[in-house]
């Protein structure tokens, strides 16, 4: 890291410079102790892989973290003070903590070296051993299997290979009892069809004798209703000839009383129109007496007017009869 690559300009968050001259001379420190570090980083980075090359990673991954925390407690401290300031100080944390950063992955990457590849070495044992119990058809397999050690992996395998052949032992037995109660199954069911057929055929047998019967109960109760039906029509006939004759000897009477009364009424009429007509000629024969008076003479007119009107209401009753 060249010290040249931390370069933040005042100006540039509105800063003037004697202040940015402040600020950046508070970080100088840790500026300083980063260009003291980059030497030893450098030696680092050129060492072979060795247990005592990752402590040293480990040590100055550390002064790194030391450094970078130092910087995070100024940049703490300025930002309170200053508002502007606050971005120019993010730029010098940001700045310091990504030079810092980097170094300090690639240290870490150094420092871990071994762990990884021990963690590599376990994650394939893991994957070799979760092969071989996926072929035993296991329900579950544990995460740890890369780190047990051979004697208790082999153990831990015996039982796995012991439950199998058992599992399979008991399956296969099972599977032959199914077997077997499928066949009986079959044979019963077949046995069970040809007691059905039988008694299929038994049923159908007494159902054509049944049908034959009610076929010839059947023809005799229809012989039965026909019979009767033709003696109600019979009866039906005879009542209604009888009916009519009764109405038309009932219509005779009825006629011949009507013509009778007729004649009766018409006579009765006549006598009645002589006796109308005979009633007028008696009227016409009564004598108007003589008055003096004008109220008396206006009365008797009244009177005669009245006659003359009943004589011709008679006579006109004896025209209409």
């Amino acid at each position: 890291m060249n010290q040249q690559l931390i370069k933040i300009n005042g100006k540039d968050y509105g800063l003037e410079e004697t202040k940015a001259q402040q600020v950046a001379s508070l970080f100088k420190p840790m500026l300083d102790k980063m260009v003291e570090l980059e030497i030893e980083y450098n030696g680092v980075l050129k060492l072979e892989i060795s247990p005592d090359t990752c402590e040293k990673a480990k040590e100055l991954r550390k002064k790194y973290v030391k450094v970078r925390t130092g910087t995070a407690e100024i940049h703490k401290e300025l930002k309170a003070f200053y508002l502007n300031g606050g971005r120019f100080v993010d730029g010098w944390k940001n700045a310091q903590i990504a030079a810092s950063f980097e170094n300090e992955e690639k240290l870490k990457n150094i420092e871990e070296f071994y762990i990884r590849q021990e963690q590599e070495r376990i994650n394939k044992i893991q994957k070799e051993r979760s092969e071989i119990l996926e072929k035993y058809e296991v329900d579950y397999i544990p995460e740890q299997l890369g780190e047990l050690k051979e004697s208790v992996w082999k153990n831990y395998l015996s039982g796995v290979e012991l439950a199998y052949k058992n599992r399979k032992t008991e399956e296969e037995k099972l599977e032959k009892e199914r077997l077997e109660k499928e066949k009986k199954e079959i044979e019963e069911q077949k046995r069970i069809k040809a007691e059905n057929e039988k008694l299929k055929k038994e049923a159908a047998e007494r159902e054509r004798i049944a049908e034959i019967e009610r076929k010839k109960q059947a023809a005799v109760l229809e012989s039965e209703r026909r019979k009767k039906e033709e003696a109600e029509n019979k009866l039906k006939a005879e009542r209604a000839e009888r009916e009519r004759k009764e109405k038309l000897e009932k219509e005779k009477i009825e006629r011949e009383k009507k013509e009778k009364e007729e004649l009766e009424e018409k006579r009765l009429a006549a006598s009645d129109s002589e006796k109308f007509c005979q009633l007028a000629n008696d009227i016409k024969l009564i004598r108007i007496p003589v008055v003096q008076s004008k109220e008396s003479k206006l009365f008797i007119k009244q009177v005669e007017t009245e006659l003359e009107n009943i004589v011709k209401l008679l006579l006109k009753n004896k025209r209409s009869t």
